[in-house]
């Protein structure tokens, strides 16, 4: 039997980033760079920023609830290790989907170009 894994699905995110870079100042910081992917910026954004819980955010990204928590927990685990150890983040664009109607982020948005 061969073992095909389903498709990965497009994820959707609400707001695009306005800022792809962050990472600390001055001559000592760690030359490594983090890459945060998009879907991970939008599970920040959802339940932090907005304060959704788990099963709001998910549905808002058309993903399943334990894939959320996944991409959320990966995120965190990202930012953590950028500020404690002066790592480089960059916001990765991917694949993604914007559902456009409410909720769209007028601002960031002037078409789905990345």
């Amino acid at each position: 039997m061969i073992n095909i894994p389903r498709p990965r699905k497009v994820r959707r995110i609400g707001c695009r980033p306005q800022f792809m870079n962050f990472g600390p100042q001055g001559p000592n910081y760690n030359n490594e760079i983090i890459t945060l992917k998009i879907e991970e910026y939008e599970s920040i954004r959802l339940m932090d920023l907005k304060n959704l819980d788990q099963s709001a955010c998910a549905e808002l990204m058309g993903i399943g609830r334990s894939t959320f928590q996944r991409i959320y927990k990966e995120a965190r685990t990202k930012i953590a290790d950028s500020i404690v150890n002066g790592k480089r983040l960059i916001i990765e664009a991917e694949q993604f989907d914007h559902p456009g109607g409410k909720g769209h982020c007028h601002r960031h948005f002037k078409g789905n170009d990345f």
